[in-house]
């Protein structure tokens, strides 16, 4: 049974200063939610039904706050349906997934999911990058564990990119088969698959700790770290809409992608595009 995710939200998020000085960037509004309740989301949607944040001084409460029933709140919507119905959702949510908080003890995104390996009870389980948002009719959590249903083993979510559009480092080489066999640079020009926030690991990730190098800022890297199960780690090429929010451009455009998902707003957001294309005023 694949029930339990990480979900990685050890980061400050200075590339989104100021604002990120006093809320942080996994509760920045996308459309009408926090972003991090969309990764939330995604993972109740596939079946999830424990949910481990990695998390620091600087969010926890908020997020804990935000995924807690609010009694006050609660009573005071009682009379008043149309609210009430706004925090559906959320709170079937709240009422049917257990939420644990753990602080990072090591630097990186494989130091970040080796802080949860006591409160990981399966033998797997999944991983996903808080700044990665994405957007699928069937969601990526879910199409990773189908996968592993029809042929147990580690899953990475990949996505083919043209090749001005790679990043400069940390590109996935695979087989035939789909098996990670390399990490590689653009300039190698031997595979166009980028890796983004989703994974399905065993629980024996935690046992290489000690074998692993660290890399930049004494930082250990999740992605070398797999390097370490050739032939037991396939990766996933997926079609959808992926939003590194991040970064302030990626933060915008998935602000506007999740706002023209609802038809009521839809022809507004595009009309008033156009209009600060053209430079018209609409005032």
């Amino acid at each position: 049974m694949i029930n339990e995710a990480i979900i990685l939200l050890g980061g400050m998020g200075t590339r989104l200063l100021p604002y990120t000085k006093t809320v942080p960037k996994e509760m920045l509004p996308i459309y009408d939610v926090p972003n991090v309740y969309l990764l939330v989301h995604e993972a109740y949607l596939s079946g999830i039904k424990k949910i481990i944040f990695v998390v620091t001084e600087h969010n926890r409460k908020i997020i804990e706050h935000f995924f807690s029933r609010d009694s006050y709140l609660d009573e005071f919507l009682k009379d008043k349906p149309d609210k009430e119905e706004l925090l559906k959702d959320i709170n079937e949510i709240i009422d049917n997934v257990e939420f644990v908080y753990v602080y990072q003890e090591l630097k990186g995104t494989y130091g970040a999911v080796y802080s949860a390996k006591d409160y990981v009870t399966n033998d797997n389980f999944i991983i996903m990058y808080g700044d990665d948002l994405i957007d699928n009719d069937i969601p990526l959590t879910k199409q990773l564990i189908d996968k592993y249903m029809i042929k147990p083993c580690m899953y990475v979510a990949l996505k083919e990119r043209a090749s001005n559009n790679l990043p400069n480092v940390g590109i996935i080489k695979l087989d035939q088969e789909d098996n990670i066999i390399d990490i590689v640079d653009k300039k190698s020009n031997h595979s166009n698959c980028e890796l983004h926030g989703r994974m399905l690991l065993n629980k024996k990730i935690f046992t290489i700790k000690d074998q692993l190098q660290k890399h930049a800022n004494d930082e250990y890297y999740l992605p070398y770290a797999l390097l370490n199960f050739i032939g037991e780690v396939k990766g996933l090429k997926y079609q959808g809409k992926y939003f590194n929010i991040g970064e302030k451009t990626g933060y915008i455009k998935a602000s506007i992608h999740y706002a023209m998902k609802n038809e009521k707003e839809k022809d507004n957001i595009i009309n008033f595009i156009k209009e600060e294309i053209n430079g018209v005023s609409i005032l």
